[in-house]
């Protein structure tokens, strides 16, 4: 009797694993393979509802100052993605540091977990070459919101009213002309330029963001200034400031203004070295937990399509870049390596970014 009961059971189980087997290998190479393309956005979604994140007010630290371009497309950003997560999202200027690397710190050293987010542009890229931080681009997430040309400008009431008159100076007295900007990103860099491969070096006034550096120019503390379009624009739409050139090497219509020469029609040289694009968004450190990313990425793909910020791009003369995840640290990437080689060349930096593993463009 035992030995037929064995009998049976044996049975019964061979025919399971007969039919688990013919379950497991029923599934169609083109099943797989759906399921292996699963979009970005389905993604994102699915992470996104693995937590209860946000649960309380998030801060943004913007490293520079009030009324530049990090700081009015992250206040609009942020408003836009507080309503869309149910939840406050602060921003705070926290200004200091070469690039901005004093609020950039701040975030780096604070809780990894979502609740402190970090406005960014192009320029803290340029932060491991300049200062004692060492976090590259390939340490944070980014999410790129939109950018605007950069211009040369000169306030109204300097004696040059046109780029070659600017240049004629220069030449005949190095660093007769003083330049307001950012020390460490972008427009230094723009700046520099000027310097080592147009042998024209202006004198540099540092400020603590575009928007200070922008307010100092038109009140007579610097004769120029190099911004973004979208910075500058009140002011050059009011007469205060003069445009001598875009940081490009095409002409640019400037809207309800005109067509502003590119700095290479007078400067050929410089071609070589641009463009160099300006982004402006928020980033977060690469190690916040997924699930949490996942959230802020769909929540700042679903401001970036709505018709308030579409027209705030309009109005700040942006082009809309909106990307997450990997596109957004691939440009991030590919801005890091030309600025901070750019600067290194022109011994404009503290270290090389070989240490850092950044590679040459």
């Amino acid at each position: 009797m035992k030995r037929l009961f064995a009998f049976i059971l044996a049975t019964i189980l061979l025919v399971s694993f007969a039919a688990c087997g013919t379950g497991t290998s029923s599934a169609s190479p083109s099943s797989q393979a759906s399921s292996q393309s699963e979009s970005k956005s389905e993604q994102e979604a699915s992470a996104a509802t693995q937590t209860d994140y946000p649960v309380r007010p998030i801060q943004n630290v913007i490293p520079f100052g009030a009324g530049g371009g990090t700081d009015v497309w992250n206040r609009a950003l942020m408003d836009a993605m507080g309503d869309i997560m149910g939840q406050t999202i602060t921003s705070t200027n926290m200004t200091g540091g070469s690039a901005g690397s004093i609020g950039v710190e701040y975030v780096w050293t604070a809780a990894h977990d979502g609740y402190t987010l970090c406005g960014t542009s192009e320029t803290p890229l340029t932060i491991p070459v300049m200062t004692a931080l060492e976090q590259t681009s390939k340490d944070w997430e980014y999410f790129i919101a939109a950018g605007s040309p950069g211009v040369l400008c000169a306030n109204k009431n300097s004696s040059y009213q046109t780029l070659d008159e600017v240049l004629a100076a220069l030449t005949q007295q190095p660093e007769s002309v003083s330049i307001a900007g950012t020390t460490g990103g972008l427009w230094f860099a723009l700046a520099k330029l000027f310097d080592s491969y147009a042998d024209v070096p202006f004198k540099w006034i540092p400020y603590d963001g575009s928007g200070t550096a922008i307010k100092g120019c038109v009140s007579n503390e610097a004769d120029c200034v190099v911004a973004s379009a979208g910075e500058l624009k009140d002011f050059i739409r009011s007469g205060d400031l003069i445009p001598l050139a875009v940081m490009r090497t095409e002409d640019w219509e400037f809207p309800a203004y005109g067509t502003i020469e590119a700095v290479t029609n007078t400067l050929p040289q410089l071609a070589q070295y641009l463009p160099l694009n300006q982004f402006l968004g928020f980033k977060v450190p690469a190690d916040t937990d997924p699930a949490v990313i996942a959230v802020l990425a769909d929540a700042f793909q679903r401001a970036m399509e709505t018709d308030k910020i579409k027209q705030f791009a309009d109005d700040q003369l942006c082009v809309i870049y909106g990307l997450s995840g990997a596109e957004a640290k691939a440009m991030a990437g590919s801005i890091e390596s030309k600025l901070c080689w750019i600067l290194y060349d022109m011994g404009q930096t503290t270290f090389s970014p070989e240490e850092f593993d950044i590679p040459r463009p």
